[in-house]
Formats: structure tokens, C-alpha cells, sequence
């Protein structure tokens, strides 16, 4: 994964080294940069937890970063913490100053950790105010599923992020955050106009409704993303457009999706599955789908999912859930469903980007592989496909734990499974 980044690993790793030389090592205040202690419209924070396989990876995206910088509205500014096999560390930068370091942390922050990202996010919000924030948060993910890594049960399951606190760019054994710890930690600090998730699998409705409070708009895929990730030294500008409209967060969409699909992303990656949500009507979904939802899954019942739409290609993995989508999965099992209930789904999911094609690592029996193919969905499914997914509970994951976990997630209570005896 991540070709282009193969290319530049050798100058990200020389650039990363140069930054690290002139970083703060104490932990002193952070300094303002562009306009010290002045409040700017936007403040742009991207939470890179590379302390993982994908280091280099996000090292080529601080590059991405750094390049757009010139094409950022003039009262905006961009933080990056990244915490990699290096270092955890800070770097900020504006249209007129190029992206210096301007702290490193001494300690090997746990940024998985709940108090890890509530630190490091109230420090930059603390040092760098602005009128809006957004939030890109970029690592592995597995979405809604929770770890529990004192579960002897349970296989390991990503959540949010792996930080595996050993300064590896191999391991990806370490800690991962839960999403409701997430919400919780998020909700200490100041509203975010939108949150992107550049993160497989973090766009399913429950991880959407779970951060309701915490963000106007939510931004991510379903499925698997390619390594490459988000092209940032496109997209940037759209980005640091604050505050945040349905308009800017559709167009952040279209050129993350554009990229790949209309071949400006690496040659081996063909497209990519995304939507983005607005938060503030989520709860009129979860309203409307509890009277479909129940009749589905009634007396612990599994409806025959075969033709749905699903996002992990492997039905038998125990490490990912088959992320079906929530659209295709109402429009297949209940053909019936009355027009409002579409209607409340295309307020809450207002841009929905699809295409046939997207990249895949994960194996026939549900774990990542070395090789990537891809998966296809047809032009018909295309039209009937939301592209944020939904969790669909089966006997066979009680062993897995899922169905337990299942219950800590909001949208359980709120959609009516709570109702059925799972």
C-alpha cells in the first residue's frame, strides 16, 4: 500500500529528521505561529497515530500537507500531530510560513490513549485558537468494534488508531481507542465543524451517531481506503474552508474520490467508497429506521443478508464485522419502506460518492494480507447504496463478543435493536 509514499519514504524519513532537530523538547507552551495569540478562523488539526505499519505512510502525508499550504485561505492555519516510530510531535503551519515543529513531547505519548488525545488536542486548541475547528484523524480502524484488550475471548479488533508504544513502524500490537471513549474525550473540547476519518472502515452509522454531539459533519468510507489515503496536497484548501458548509464538505468528497477514480491516485488503486453525514440529523434517522429495524431482527432473528451490499469482503472474518450497507439493506429486505424513511436517510447521508471498484487486503478468512485485489459493486447496487454502513448481529459473533459489545453503541438503543433480544 501506499506507492506513492515507497517513492518518498527516503525524503520523508531526511525532512522528518531536519523538523526534529529544530522541535521544542520540553514541555513548555506552545508558541502561535503566523499570528502569536491571535484567534484565527480556522484551525485545521490532523491526529496522525502512525506508531504503527503505516509510519511511512503517514509521513508522506505530512508532505502532502506541507505542499498545499500556499493554497490555504490567508486566515487559516494548519496543526499536524503525528506520532510515529519517531517521535510524538507537533508542527504547524500557515499560507505565508512553511510547516516548521514547533514541540515535541519528551514522553512517547499514548495516543490511543484517552488521555493522551485530550492532551494533545487541548495543547494545540489551547495555542492555537480559532473561530472553527476541523479534525482529520488518520491510522487503522475497524470502525464501530470495540477492544477489550483484557478479553481473552475476543479476537483484536482496531477501533480507532493502534499505538503499539514501542517506537515500531512494523508492529501494529498495541493500544486502540474505542469510539464511545472517543465521543467522550471529544466532547471536553471545543465543537469541530467536520471530522474526516482517513481510517478504514469508519464511516458506518454507529461510529456517526455516537459523535453527533461533537461534529456538524462526518466524513469518511464504509470500506477499506487505499494506503495512499486522502491526496492531501489536493484537497487541503477545501479543507481549511471554515465554517463548513453541506458545499465545502461535498467538495472535500469529490476530490478525495476524484482522485482515485479518475486515475490521479496510484495506478493500483481504481476507486474508493465515501459519504459524508450531517450529524444534526441523525437522530431523525435513528427515529425513522426503528420501524424497520425490530421486524428484522425480531426473537434474536438474522434476516438473509446475501444480497445486501457489504464492505468487508470476508463473511467469515473474526477480526472485521461485514459492514452492510445501510441504504442497500432497508431498499433489499424491506421493499416496502415508505418514502420518508429515504428521505430522513438522504438528509442525514447528503453526499454519497461511489464507485465500482475498491481496494481490498483483507483475505478470504477475514484477515490482512499482503496482497491487494479489489471488490466490485454493480452500477445497480450503485444507485441503491448510501455508502455509510450498518452492523447486522448473527449468532456466530456471540463467541466473537459483538453482540455484547454491541450495546455500548448508541445507535443500538436508538434504531430499536435493543428491542429484539439482541
Amino acid at each position: 500500500m501506499k506507492s506513492k509514499a515507497l517513492h518518498l519514504i527516503y525524503i520523508c524519513t531526511c525532512v522528518t529528521l531536519i523538523l526534529m532537530v529544530s522541535c521544542k523538547d520540553d514541555d513548555e507552551p506552545l508558541p502561535g505561529q503566523g499570528l502569536p495569540g491571535v484567534t484565527l478562523q480556522s484551525t485545521l488539526i490532523f491526529y496522525i497515530v502512525g506508531e504503527n505499519s503505516l509510519a511511512n505512510y503517514m509521513a508522506a502525508d505530512t508532505l502532502e500537507i506541507a505542499a498545499a499550504l500556499s493554497q490555504i485561505p490567508e486566515d487559516a492555519r494548519v496543526v499536524v500531530y503525528i506520532d510515529d516510530h519517531i517521535s510524538s510531535r507537533i508542527s504547524v503551519g500557515t499560507r505565508h510560513q512553511p510547516m516548521q515543529c514547533v514541540k515535541t513531547y519528551p514522553d512517547n505519548v499514548c495516543s490511543t490513549d484517552s488521555a493522551g488525545m485530550l492532551m494533545v488536542l487541548r495543547d494545540i486548541m489551547q495555542a492555537y485558537p480559532a473561530r472553527h475547528y476541523a479534525l482529520a484523524c488518520n491510522s487503522h480502524a475497524s470502525g464501530w468494534l470495540l477492544d477489550d484488550p483484557a478479553s481473552k475471548k475476543a479476537p483484536p479488533r482496531r477501533s480507532f488508531g493502534i499505538d503499539n508504544g514501542r517506537r515500531s513502524a512494523n508492529s501494529n500490537s498495541g493500544v486502540k481507542m474505542n469510539i464511545p471513549t472517543m465521543a467522550r474525550v471529544l466532547k471536553q473540547l471545543p465543537h469541530f465543524d467536520y471530522i474526516l476519518f482517513d481510517a478504514c472502515f469508519m464511516q458506518c452509522v454507529e461510529v456517526a451517531y455516537e459523535l453527533r454531539h461533537v461534529t456538524d459533519f462526518l466524513i469518511g468510507s464504509p470500506a477499506e481506503i487505499p494506503g495512499d489515503g486522502a491526496p492531501y496536497d489536493i484537497i487541503l484548501p477545501q479543507m481549511c474552508q471554515l465554517p463548513a458548509t453541506k458545499q465545502t464538505v461535498a467538495a472535500i468528497v469529490k476530490g478525495y474520490g476524484d482522485y482515485y477514480v479518475q486515475g490521479e491516485g496510484s495506478a493500483i488503486y481504481q476507486g474508493v467508497e465515501l459519504s459524508a453525514c450531517a450529524t444534526a440529523h441523525l437522530e431523525a434517522l435513528a427515529m425513522a429506521t426503528k420501524l424497520y429495524i425490530p421486524p428484522l431482527f425480531c426473537n434474536r432473528s438474522t434476516p438473509d443478508c446475501t444480497a445486501v451490499q457489504h464492505y468487508n469482503p470476508s463473511l467469515r472474518s473474526s477480526v472485521y464485522a461485514e459492514f452492510y450497507d445501510l441504504e442497500h439493506l432497508i431498499y433489499s429486505l424491506q421493499p416496502w419502506a415508505e418514502a420518508e424513511w429515504f428521505s430522513a436517510l438522504d438528509e442525514a447521508v447528503f453526499c454519497k460518492y461511489g464507485s465500482n471498484y475498491w481496494m481490498s487486503a483483507i483475505d478470504p478468512k477475514g484477515y490482512l494480507s499482503r496482497y491487494i485485489h479489489y471488490e466490485y459493486i454493480s452500477d445497480e447496487d450503485l444507485a441503491h447504496c448510501s455508502f455509510i454502513s450498518v452492523y447486522v448481529p448473527m449468532s456466530r459473533h456471540d463467541q466473537l463478543g459483538w453482540t455484547t459489545d454491541y450495546h455500548e453503541m448508541e445507535w443500538y438503543r436508538a434504531a430499536g435493536l435493543s428491542f429484539t433480544g439482541w
